[in-house]
């Protein structure tokens, strides 16, 4: 009989909803049925009681990362299979003196990845992000055709490791339909979408 994968669930900042998530979702049967969940960081009321409800501290925020190093630690040594992470707060981290404005960021530092893409994952969309934790103002300024092509090849690959689908199709998305983007800015993303869905498979230079 094959065995459940263990899967880390990390609770997230412990003064916010993260503790409590964490903790039902290691407890319903639903997920019990597929897997082994593994908690790390506070989760029992005694734990999160060291932390103010709704107060933005440095402790919370560098117990939330202390927690996210443990299960990638665990990860790499194979004691876990994959982790699922609860909300982390960025003004908490930061206040503790992490530089990783997210999840995706220090994932990336923990395990030496050069690059990486988020996705969103539902059965019947994925989305992967060209650009993360970038204001609005900006993103006209970061967004190239590097960024658009990676994301589309990163699609290309999880389609290899996830469920197969009956009908798929690819699409690339501008950050904003608001009617105040700029005319050019909107015929830019444009452009670029069209060449990254025609070459999705094409080499880029690192």
């Amino acid at each position: 009989m094959n065995r459940r994968p263990r899967i880390g669930i990390t609770a997230g900042d412990p003064a916010g909803i993260g503790p409590e998530i964490a903790a039902k979702a290691a407890e319903d049967e639903g997920v019990r049925a597929i897997c082994e969940p593994i908690l790390y960081g506070p989760v029992t009321s005694r734990e999160v009681a060291a932390f103010e409800r709704g107060r933005v501290t440095a402790a919370a925020g560098r117990a939330a990362y202390d927690a996210i190093v443990r299960a990638v630690e665990d990860a790499r040594a194979g004691r876990i299979d994959a982790i699922a992470t609860a909300p982390i707060n960025k003004e908490a981290f930061a206040l503790a003196g992490l530089p990783w404005p997210g999840h995706t960021d220090l994932l990336a530092h923990l395990t030496g990845a050069r690059r990486v893409a988020m996705m969103f994952y539902a059965e019947a969309l994925r989305v992967v992000l060209a650009t993360v934790h970038v204001p609005l103002r900006e993103v006209s300024d970061v967004l190239t055709q590097a960024r658009i092509d990676f994301p589309t090849r990163r699609d290309r690959r999880s389609r290899r490791r996830l469920p197969p689908r009956p009908r798929r199709r690819s699409a690339a998305s501008e950050s904003s339909a608001h009617s105040w983007i700029s005319a050019a800015f909107t015929r830019q993303t444009a452009g670029f979408r069209a060449t990254a869905t025609k070459n999705p498979g094409r080499r880029l230079e690192p």
